[in-house]
């Protein structure tokens, strides 16, 4: 079964700029999926389509077999995304800022502590959880969005360019983390235009350029 399945997803913005088009994936349950091409692809609208973030112009997206549009609130619940470039708000410390995002997400109290710290713990975090977001590294920053992708224990991860901005040492957990993540069970879409990380983790990749899928298989395939 498809965790995620688009067909003939297209969407175009009001000044006729075509974001994407036509595109069909489907991503087995289980699997990690790499979204591959340049900046401006078309990668980051592909993942908010697939979010129900924005309305599609045409085609479709299904998530676990049911349709995804703006007012799939339960079945958005049941995804985590890590957007590029996220922007914290700076007042807040790691340790407010997950809580106030496990609230968001529904996450049951009783459920909140216990995951805030596992979590933490897991993204080294835990010797600057009441630091201010604003005094953190960008690789902290990454991987406090990380965490808070985790904090609702999603069964789909949609992860735009995780990488980015990160040390050599700081890329090596991440590629780690979604590695441990597959093993799981846990499906992951990620986006990203460094082709080394995507061949280190995916089991099958689609590149895009221009909006439009021009490779879709496994990653056997494509090398």
């Amino acid at each position: 079964m498809y965790a995620v399945e688009t067909t003939n997803l297209t969407k175009i913005y009001e000044n006729r700029q075509i974001a994407t088009n036509g595109v069909n994936i489907g991503v087995p349950q289980g699997s990690i999926f790499g979204l591959v091409g340049p900046n401006g692809a078309g990668k980051s609208t592909t993942l908010r389509l697939l979010l129900g973030l924005q309305k599609p112009t045409a085609g479709s997206v299904r998530v676990f077999g049911e349709p995804m549009h703006l007012a799939s609130g339960e079945l958005r619940r049941r995804v985590g995304f890590l957007p590029q470039g996220e922007h914290f708000p700076p007042d807040m410390t790691p340790i407010t800022y997950l809580e106030f995002v496990g609230k968001l997400l529904g996450v049951p109290k009783s459920l909140r502590k216990a995951r805030l710290s596992a979590l933490l713990h897991a993204v080294d975090l835990l010797g600057a959880a009441s630091t201010r977001i604003s005094n953190l590294s960008t690789g902290m920053t990454t991987r406090l969005a990380i965490a808070a992708s985790l904090i609702n224990d999603p069964e789909l991860l949609l992860w735009d360019e995780p990488t980015i901005g990160l040390d050599p040492t700081g890329r090596k957990y991440a590629i780690n983390l979604m590695q441990e993540l597959k093993s799981q069970g846990k499906t992951m879409i990620l986006s990203t235009h460094i082709l080394p990380d995507a061949d280190q983790v995916c089991d099958y990749i689609g590149v895009l350029n221009q909006g439009k899928l021009v490779f879709n298989g496994s990653v056997l395939e494509m090398k």
